[in-house]
């Protein structure tokens, strides 16, 4: 850990190097370890830090973006020289106005930790000793981390945050099925292992010796990793402005109408203390809760600077690091809860199937946000209202903007679970119980 006094002294190194009309420093260190298991043994324990600066200038509306990690006064001038030597080659860009300028930041405690390996590995053998008990081969990773953000810029704006993640989790093989489960948490001592390799057992037992079932419609459980898969797609090609101003967005010109079920709320809530807050996003500027999709229509787009600027919105607080081509996008999503528990949703389902956890999944077509992958390590049918046996992995394609008007039930509780890095983002999701979901093959597994 450096501090915010000692990154706040090269920041303004930075500043009085250039040469630039505006000038942006980001800072970012991080202090991580990494345990990974396979075949019921430790096999890997890694740590390694990092610090990485980036500097952004502008000459009128040419922008240029360098970055590095060397310190020393000759490291710090020669990226912001490299800088100033790429935006001077630049074209003028005629959508940028201007770097943000110092708005009053949210007040929030900080509060962090630096694991050990002691204590990773500790969580790790708990994983493995209850794998073992059963004869089940346990593989996984626990990673945990410390993380300082620090950004300043010409205008006079300074932003510091620090904050620490832990992200365990575990696949464990049985001799014909599999079983995932996985937690996330500030600190390895929030994660409870004996809970995650429970769960992960009781996939494996109930799953075995999987049938086949028909490809075709289902009703269907997601279980809150699989719809945090799915959603994390939504944040990159649904509210995007750039994307939607694009018309590349299946909300695009959607605004103020009807794109989901009524119950549907979804959110972005930066400063949720569930959600690993973070109190500005990558310019300095401050973050906010959003609301993207109240009761099914749509109420928002989330926006930069420099698109809040082109298409004369409100800047949100959702920048990325410059240089940034994807657009401004949500890191801490939420699904607002229902008011049925997950078993009672299990009940409520006569015929259906139940899914763990999904992957590789791809984009068919971002305009309609249609998606094609596979379940894994737990497909269970649901019968009667009762989960009843392991059913053989299946692959989808389905629609989400069809998913989120066909959703039935959301369940009365949201998980916390990584967005993107868990360092800056945290989506807090639900189980759905969702109707006419689209299988289009089955597996031999």
């Amino acid at each position: 850990m450096i501090g915010e006094k000692k990154l706040k002294l090269l920041a303004e190194q930075v500043l009085l190097l250039s040469t630039a009309d505006e000038t942006e420093v980001l800072l970012w260190v991080s202090e991580n370890g990494l345990t990974r298991f396979a075949n019921s043994h430790i096999h890997q324990n890694v740590s390694w830090e990092d610090m990485s600066i980036s500097v952004r200038v502008i000459f009128g509306k040419k922008i240029g973006v360098a970055g590095g990690n060397r310190l020393d006064p000759e490291g710090l001038e020669k990226i912001v020289r490299n800088a100033e030597a790429i935006a001077r080659l630049q074209k003028e860009d005629p959508h940028f106005v201007s770097l943000p300028h110092p708005e009053k930041l949210p007040v929030m405690e900080t509060d962090y930790f630096l694991d050990t390996v002691e204590e990773r590995s500790r969580k790790v053998a708990t994983i493995i000793s209850a794998a073992k008990s059963k004869k089940i081969v346990a593989s996984g990773s626990f990673q945990s981390g410390l993380s300082e953000l620090a950004i300043a810029n010409s205008h006079g704006i300074w932003a510091y945050h620090i904050s620490s993640s832990a992200d365990l989790s575990t696949i464990l093989l049985g001799e014909t099925s599999t079983g995932f489960a996985g937690q996330v948490g500030k600190t390895a001592s929030e994660i409870d292992a004996e809970n995650v390799v429970k769960v992960a057992l009781d996939k494996v037992e109930l799953s075995k010796n999987p049938r086949d079932v028909a490809p075709g419609e289902w009703e269907i459980l997601l279980e809150p990793q699989a719809v945090n898969e799915l959603i994390t797609f939504f944040s990159w090609l649904g509210p995007n402005a750039r994307i939607y101003h694009e018309q590349a967005s299946f909300l695009s010109e959607k605004l103020g109408k009807k794109v989901a079920n009524e119950m549907v709320t979804i959110y972005d809530d930066p400063l949720n203390k569930d959600a690993f807050p973070i109190p500005f996003d990558f310019e300095g500027y401050p973050k906010q809760k959003t609301t993207i999709i109240e009761k099914g229509i749509l109420k928002s787009l989330v926006y930069d600077s420099y698109h809040a600027a082109q298409f004369n919105a409100k800047n949100t607080g959702h920048a990325l690091p410059a240089p940034n081509t994807s657009g401004p996008i949500p890191l801490h999503l939420a699904i607002a809860p229902g008011t049925t528990s997950k078993p009672n949703m299990v009940k409520k389902i006569k015929k259906g199937l139940l899914i763990t956890r999904l992957w590789y999944i791809r984009v068919l077509n971002p305009r309609s946000l249609s998606l094609t992958g596979m379940t894994r390590d737990g497909l269970f049918s649901i019968e009667d209202g009762e989960i009843t046996g392991g059913v053989k992995n299946m692959r989808f394609n389905q629609s989400i903007p069809e998913m989120l008007n066909n959703i039935v039930t959301i369940e009365n509780k949201l998980t916390p679970l990584s967005s993107f890095e868990s360092e800056i983002g945290i989506n807090r999701m639900p189980s759905l119980h969702v109707k006419d979901w689209t299988f289009s093959s089955g597996t031999l597994f």
